[in-house]
C-alpha cells in the first residue's frame, strides 16, 4: 500500500485558522503528497488558500456544522480511505498513517484510531492519553458510554463501540453520508452506534499517537457550546432518556507521568518569565533615575 496515494486526510474547519495551518504543516512535515480536503464554513475563508490543502471548500458561515461538513468532504475524497480528523490535531512521529491502513488491510477491523494524546487548552501542559474509546450500551432508556471497556479482541487489538474522532475507515464502508446532518455538533455517537448495527468493527492502536491541542478562541466556543438542541433531537431519534459516562478519561498515573512534569516546566518557564522581567524593569528604573547633584 502507498499511504500517499491510497488515503485522504478529511478535515472539518471551523473559525480556527492558526490551528488549521499548525495542523497541515504538522502533516507535511510526514507526508509531503497525501490528499488533504479541507471543509471550512467559518465566517472568513482562508486568504490565501494553502498550498498544502488539495481541495479546499469553504460554505456560509455555520451552515453544515460538523456532521454535514463531513459529508461534504467525504463526496470529494478520491482514494479508496479517509483519514477523519478535527482541525485542532497536531501529526507528530508516531501519526504512522501506514500502521493504521495496514490495520484496515490485515485484520477484521473497518474503523481504526488510535492513541490521542490531549494538551491544555490553556496552558498547552500534556494530560495524557484521552481515553475515549469504549463500550456502548442502552440501559433503562439511558445510553451508557464506560470509558475504556471493550467487546474483548481479534487478532490482538481491543473491539470497542466508539472510538476519537481522529480514524482511518474505507470510504466504501462508511458508505454515502454517514454522519447525520440534522445532528450538527451531537454526530458522533449516532455515527459509531449506526457502524454496529451495519456490523463494523472499531478499534485503537496502542503504538500510533496523534496530538490534539485544543483551541477555544472567541467565535468559535460559544457556536460549538451550543449543543443542547442537538443532544436533544439525537435523544428523541433513539428514544433515550439521557447519556451516561462511566470511568474516567484521564487515568490518575497520567498525571504522574505527562501532567506533572509538564506543570514544573510550565511554572519553571513562567517564573524564568516573570524573573527577566523584574530584572529588566530594575534596569530601566536605574537608567532613568538622574544623578546625585549633591
Amino acid at each position: 500500500m502507498d499511504v500517499e496515494r491510497d488515503i485522504t486526510v478529511l478535515v472539518k474547519a471551523f473559525e480556527r485558522p492558526e490551528a488549521l495551518r499548525r495542523l497541515l504543516a504538522s502533516v507535511r512535515a510526514i507526508y509531503e503528497h497525501v490528499p488533504v480536503v479541507v471543509v471550512d464554513d467559518s465566517r472568513e475563508p482562508l486568504r490565501p488558500v494553502p498550498a498544502d490543502i488539495t481541495a479546499y471548500l469553504h460554505e456560509p458561515y455555520d451552515s453544515l456544522g460538523a456532521a454535514g461538513g463531513r459529508n461534504l468532504g467525504l463526496r470529494h475524497v478520491e482514494t479508496p480511505y479517509v483519514l477523519v480528523c478535527d482541525d485542532d490535531m497536531v501529526f507528530e512521529r508516531r501519526t504512522d498513517l501506514g500502521r493504521m491502513l495496514h490495520a484496515l488491510e490485515s485484520t477484521p477491523f473497518d474503523v481504526v484510531s488510535c492513541v490521542w494524546l490531549d494538551f491544555d487548552p490553556w496552558r498547552g501542559i500534556c494530560r495524557g492519553p484521552r481515553r475515549f474509546e469504549g463500550t456502548l450500551d442502552v440501559e433503562d432508556s439511558v445510553l451508557v458510554h464506560r470509558l475504556g471497556a471493550s467487546r474483548g479482541a481479534l487478532d490482538g487489538l481491543p473491539v470497542y463501540d466508539v472510538v476519537h474522532q481522529f480514524f482511518a475507515a474505507a470510504v466504501e464502508r462508511l458508505g454515502p453520508e454517514p454522519w447525520d446532518a440534522e445532528l450538527n455538533l451531537s454526530e458522533h455517537y449516532e455515527l459509531f452506534l449506526t457502524l454496529r448495527e451495519r456490523g463494523l468493527r472499531s478499534t485503537r492502536l496502542p503504538d500510533v499517537v496523534v496530538q490534539h491541542h485544543q483551541e477555544l478562541p472567541p467565535g468559535y466556543q460559544e457556536v460549538r457550546e451550543d449543543t443542547r438542541r442537538y443532544v436533544d433531537a439525537w435523544l428523541a431519534k433513539r428514544g433515550l432518556k439521557g447519556i451516561r459516562v462511566e470511568g474516567e478519561l484521564f487515568r490518575r498515573s497520567d498525571r504522574l507521568r505527562y501532567s506533572l512534569p509538564g506543570t514544573i516546566a510550565y511554572t519553571g518557564r513562567r517564573a524564568s518569565r516573570v524573573g527577566r522581567r523584574l530584572i529588566s524593569e530594575r534596569r530601566l528604573r536605574a537608567s532613568s533615575t538622574p544623578p546625585d547633584s549633591g
